[in-house]
């Protein structure tokens, strides 16, 4: 086995840029094994099929080429359709180079082989949307990795290996403060308060430009004291490292909330959380850490009437006592500037000192918007997934490069013809929703939500290898997150990869603090394509009114039990409840109702679909027709035309 200086040499040493990436690609997911199909959506994306294969055997043929004539032991395996590196899982090639990242003896040697990992990924830029975005997320987590290595060095006692370190890592992240600090510090600490002043200015210069806002308080006091004291800094003590805090958002709902007003606080958790993950000053946990030296910020919110309060609070983990609590009024309205108060007011409880980002109130009417957007489509109600739907538009018309309008409006899309019984998905609205998702990808390729929304997009449109693709890049984002594990479960169900769906199901059990109810729905569905059918029926049991989807899973898992006419009962239960909010023109008679059930999800194998029909078609087989006869005209589900009866 090569050492990971050599497979990054050899990596770069590919003359084929689309070798370069191919090879990249595989020894960053080893183990694993991808799909043909799905490695020419991502590199040839714009070539039709024949030159397309030949171009994929040429690079595979090219990367084995190169790699004998480098004496190369090179574990690049293709089989009946499907290509990977056999190495195992747990092997990790950043792992590999950054070891020992953190000692001075070896730093040298690793930041020389880090800075050629970076070079090989900006050499693989430019190949398709799809394959960059990939390829901003593994620099992105790569830099948060060696972030975390770095902090307890950068923070430290200030020397000569901490400005070594601090200067790598500000030419691959020019607005990491901590860095900024160790740099100035150093300068400061050597007689050169100008190089201090100018790394300041910098930065201050970087951030104005690209995020129009202001460095951190703790940077803008070491800039004072310098400025006082130019001469001092040689003599000045070095300050203690600062603790990193960490923060668990928790929601508190009211007893007998209505599905509104828990969908509208969702939508305040979700955002206050989105809040305050953007500041260096603390870390947000998806789940509570295995210790109790953290603490927890809850939100409830109460209503009355027409108006709305919203209680937040601030304690520590191991106390009931909160260090601060406040009540919002009318949270609805204004809620860009009212959001901004908590978040001070959060780090004044917890003594933390953070600066005012610069920000332009006259986003309180987008933000407003936004809010009543997420708490309508909460709902799952067609009539009010409608409003919402009326306000994403406005909200990226007046503010077109607010990502997370689009991600909504794209995942609202996507399900339309689920809220809307015996409707079915046209190509425009298919293509609207890959148009919106695109968009939020662009304008923030950091967001696992656009991710996750783009993934099931693709699924939609019958590109099985890149929904896959980029329900990976969810999860890579995020890989804790219950709502992207348990969606992307789903979606590999679809997608026909029944091991990794079953891998993501066991991933949400092992989380079960932070799964929600609704989660319930995504994995009934998931554990009745992987054929777990009993627990499939009792999730569907657990959560029955989630989404209008539920019946139908629960009527196939009773007869895949064999519980034939528990199933029926069930079906007639089912059909009466659809038939209440029909949308079709055709009557919604079982035989409609089942072939409009099916037609909801996009199952990338024919047998699966044609499995599911037979299995609820033949509860209402009757007078000798067989299954298989009730089945035959489904074929105009695929026109996206109402099926007759």
């Amino acid at each position: 086995m090569p050492t990971s200086l050599e497979i990054l040499k050899f990596i770069e040493g590919l003359r084929l840029k689309k070798a370069r990436a191919l090879a990249l690609y595989l020894f960053l997911s080893p183990g694993r094994t991808h799909r043909k199909d799905k490695v020419l959506d991502l590199l040839w994306r714009d070539s039709d099929t024949t030159k397309a294969n030949n171009s994929f055997r040429q690079t595979v043929r090219k990367i084995r080429v190169t790699a004998e004539s480098e004496a190369i032991d090179l574990p690049l395996v293709t089989d009946r359709g499907e290509i990977s590196m056999d190495l195992p899982k747990e092997w990790d090639l950043v792992g590999e180079i950054s070891d020992g990242f953190e000692n001075p003896d070896h730093f040298g040697a690793i930041s020389q082989a880090l800075q050629v990992f970076f070079d090989v990924l900006d050499l693989c830029l430019n190949l398709s949307d799809s394959f960059d975005s990939w390829v901003n997320v593994t620099r992105a987590q790569t830099i948060t990795r060696l972030q975390t290595l770095s902090e307890p060095i950068v923070t430290g006692p200030q020397s000569e290996f901490a400005y070594r370190v601090a200067t790598f890592l500000t030419e691959l992240d020019p607005y990491n403060e901590s860095c900024i600090r160790a740099i100035m510090t150093y300068h400061w600490h050597n007689n050169a308060s100008a190089a201090a002043l100018d790394t300041y200015n910098h930065l201050y210069e970087y951030l104005d430009v690209h995020f129009d806002q202001e460095p951190e308080s703790e940077t803008i006091e070491l800039l004072a004291a310098i400025k006082m004291d130019p001469d001092g800094g040689a003599k000045s003590p070095t300050p203690e490292p600062r603790q990193i805090l960490t923060l668990v958002v928790e929601s508190i709902e009211a007893r007998g909330a209505s599905a509104h007003d828990a969908s509208f606080q969702r939508a305040f958790v979700d955002d206050l959380t989105m809040r305050l993950s953007r500041f260096r000053e603390w870390n947000i946990a998806d789940t509570p850490p295995n210790h109790s030296e953290y603490h927890i910020v809850s939100l409830a919110l109460f209503s009355f009437g027409d108006g709305y309060s919203l209680s937040v609070n601030v304690r520590p983990a191991d106390s009931e006592k909160p260090l601060w609590s406040e009540i919002i009024e009318a949270p609805q309205t204004r809620w860009n500037d009212k959001a901004r108060r908590v978040l001070f007011n959060v780090a004044n409880a917890l003594r933390v000192a953070v600066a005012d980002r610069k920000g332009a109130t006259d986003q309180n009417a987008i933000y407003d918007q936004w809010l009543r957007s997420l708490a309508l489509i909460g709902t799952w109600t067609h009539e009010n997934v409608v409003q919402a739907v009326s306000l994403l538009t406005e909200i990226t018309q007046q503010a077109p490069t607010f990502g997370a309008a689009h991600a909504e409006l794209a995942g609202i899309y996507n399900i339309q013809h689920i809220l809307r019984p015996g409707t079915f998905q046209s190509e425009e609205i298919k293509s609207s929703a890959l148009h919106h998702a695109l968009e939020a990808v662009n304008i923030d390729s950091m967001d696992t939500r656009a991710y996750r929304v783009l993934a099931w997009c693709y699924c939609h449109k019958s590109d099985f290898d890149l929904a896959e693709f980029h329900f990976d890049q969810a999860l890579l984002l995020n890989p804790q997150n219950p709502h992207s594990l348990a969606s992307s479960a789903l979606g590999f169900a679809f997608s026909g990869n029944l091991d990794r769906a079953r891998e993501l199901i066991g991933d949400v059990a092992r989380l079960p603090d932070t799964m929600e109810t609704f989660h319930l729905t995504y994995l009934a569905a998931s554990n009745y394509l992987t054929g777990a059918y009993e627990t499939a029926l009792e999730q569907c049991i657990a959560g029955p009114d989630l989404m209008i989807t539920v019946g139908g899973w629960h009527t196939a898992s009773l007869a895949k039990l064999g519980r034939t006419e528990e199933a029926r009962v069930q079906l007639d239960h089912y059909v009466a409840k659809i038939a209440k909010t029909w949308y079709s023109d055709a009557a919604p008679t079982a035989p409609n109702v089942i072939n409009w059930f099916v037609s909801c999800f996009p199952l990338r194998h024919e047998a699966a679909r044609q499995d599911l029909l037979t299995t609820l078609h033949a509860l209402i087989a009757q007078d000798g027709a067989s299954p298989e006869a009730s089945v035959t005209h489904l074929r105009d589900v695929d026109t996206n035309r109402p099926v007759e009866s």
